[in-house]
């Protein structure tokens, strides 16, 4: 079912939002010499983007105000029936930083885990529930389908640099939790609603 509902989606429709992807500068240039052609293929299998929020894990049971709640683009691909991949950046312009990756599962792989390893997976139905994740770009008839899948997966997300507070990625990487809808901050409220007028951040 997960690769129904992906490969429903419009790839030209996401193409006209997101622009080239990267690489795609050096692939015009290497067209234009006798080089050949570097292989890109797992970047342009890229077919899904999301636009949503992430609290750290450590966060995540501390008042609103203390929690961090980073607004975070998602560029997911379809590797398997059991499996969603996602890489991870603070924006969606051609600045934007690469922060982190995110595993997606349907709740039956989920199911399946042992308890020692669910502790890291997250529930996606609050996000959607809620209106903080959506996909920009596209209609709401078509962000309402999808949306209703990712809805029953999991996240086992990690960013390894946090850009607002480092110069380059120090450090361990952090696990990563959804913002309770009921715990958003007032400046998070206020990205949420500046989103629906320019969803460019």
């Amino acid at each position: 079912m997960q690769t129904r509902f992906l490969r429903a989606i419009s790839l030209a429709s996401l193409m006209i939002f997101l622009g080239s992807l990267p690489g795609g500068a050096v692939a015009e240039q290497q067209s234009q010499t006798s080089e050949p052609a570097q292989e890109l293929t797992p970047p342009r299998q890229i077919e899904m983007y999301l636009d949503g929020f992430h609290n750290y894990r450590t966060e995540s049971k501390l008042p609103k105000d203390k929690q961090s709640q980073i607004r975070v683009a998602h560029y997911c691909s379809h590797f398997s029936d059991d499996l969603i991949q996602c890489v991870l950046y603070d924006g969606n312009t051609k600045h934007a930083r690469l922060i982190g990756m995110e595993y997606v599962i349907p709740d039956k792989v989920y199911q399946s885990l042992p308890a020692s390893e669910k502790k890291y997976w997250h529930p996606h139905n609050g996000e959607v529930d809620s209106g903080m994740l959506v996909m920009p770009g596209l209609s709401e008839e078509k962000q309402k389908q999808i949306l209703s899948f990712v809805g029953t997966t999991h996240g086992k997300t990690w960013h390894a640099w946090n850009p607002t507070k480092d110069r380059l990625p120090f450090g361990e990487a952090k696990l990563m939790w959804p913002v309770e809808p009921d715990q958003m901050k007032a400046d998070t409220k206020k990205m949420l609603e500046a989103r629906k007028a320019n969803p460019a951040f």
